[in-house]
């Protein structure tokens, strides 16, 4: 059974992205882009992450971004009824904004690492099932597939979220692990704050408080905790399995903090900000404790040959 307070927070977003989409520098991504835009709502989300699209410097980045959103904040609370939104907030690498009504809060955040983007975004709308449910029309940009889910995967090998899983599930399903996803994963994987190898080999978390009280009651397609547990297993095998001999000899050129562009197939991964934020913490690394990064290349240089 749905649960009504993520019903609730699903109605509160649909009201507040229309007032996000008027921002051109900005595109949906994460479960909202996948679950109520690209798929026919599996399940519910209850909040908005964004990408920064140009290819900005960080402060000329943060001075847009925070712009952006006090002019979202502006038009929700001029248009809205009953809502508050507090003034933009920076956590970690996010500039946050919380929207509340009544009966729901929701998070739009907007990541400060991971700006720019490598293919077109696109224009989508809303599906029909969402319009049918709750009434409501809105379109907005959104990331490319090869973002969208390249980023989701590694998100679910490093957090290890029910609904991250279940977005993966049903990727089995449909179009599968293909190479376009390859890609994006590789993208993801080397703009991560977390060191490869333990992205691509994670310490396997017991999830089931989560999964019984930030998952049930979000879909209602079976996806039972076994289900999560095989998905998981099945993810950490695919993504290893799948790395090609160029893919891992990419992988280990970056982390010898001396990458190989030619090896990865999209062009302009060297100008996005959040590679070159790893790289430059790998190189400072590679400097300052050179034992630290010989043992941390040598594990991920392990994991690639059991897998080759």
């Amino acid at each position: 059974m749905i649960n009504q307070s993520y019903l609730n927070q699903a109605d509160l977003l649909l009201q507040v992205i229309p007032h996000i989409a008027q921002e051109t520098n900005l595109a949906l991504k994460g479960g909202t882009a996948i679950n109520l835009f690209l798929r026919n709502m599996p399940r519910l989300s209850v909040d908005i992450d964004l990408t920064y699209l140009p290819f900005d410097n960080r402060e000329t980045a943060l001075t847009n971004i925070s712009d952006s959103l006090g002019r979202i904040r502006e038009r929700i609370t001029k248009s809205i009824p009953g809502i508050t939104v507090n003034n933009h907030t920076i956590e970690g690498n996010d500039i946050k904004l919380l929207v509340q009504s009544q009966n729901a809060q929701i998070k739009v955040e907007v990541n400060t690492i991971t700006r720019g983007h490598l293919h077109p975004v696109r224009l989508l709308q809303v599906n029909e099932k969402v319009q049918e449910r709750f009434q409501k029309f809105a379109a907005i940009q959104v990331v490319s597939d090869a973002e969208l889910f390249g980023g989701k995967i590694c998100a679910a090998l490093d957090r290890q979220h029910p609904r991250d899983l279940f977005d993966v599930f049903l990727l089995f399903q449909e179009s599968g692990y293909n190479e376009n996803v390859k890609y994006g994963f590789i993208q993801a994987l080397v703009s991560h704050m977390r060191t490869m190898h333990e992205v691509l080999h994670p310490h396997l978390l017991d999830q089931r408080t989560a999964f019984d009280n930030q998952f049930q009651g979000m879909s209602d397609i079976d996806f039972t905790y076994e289900d999560f547990e095989n998905t998981r297993e099945k993810l950490i095998e695919t993504v290893n399995s799948s790395l090609t001999d160029t893919d891992r000899s990419f992988l280990l050129s970056f982390k010898r903090g001396e990458p190989d562009w030619n090896l990865f197939p999209v062009k302009g991964l060297k100008d996005m900000s959040a590679v070159q934020w790893k790289l430059l913490n790998l190189q400072n690394l590679i400097k300052s404790n050179p034992g630290k990064h010989k043992e941390l290349l040598s594990r991920l240089e392990t994991l690639l040959s059991n897998e080759s």
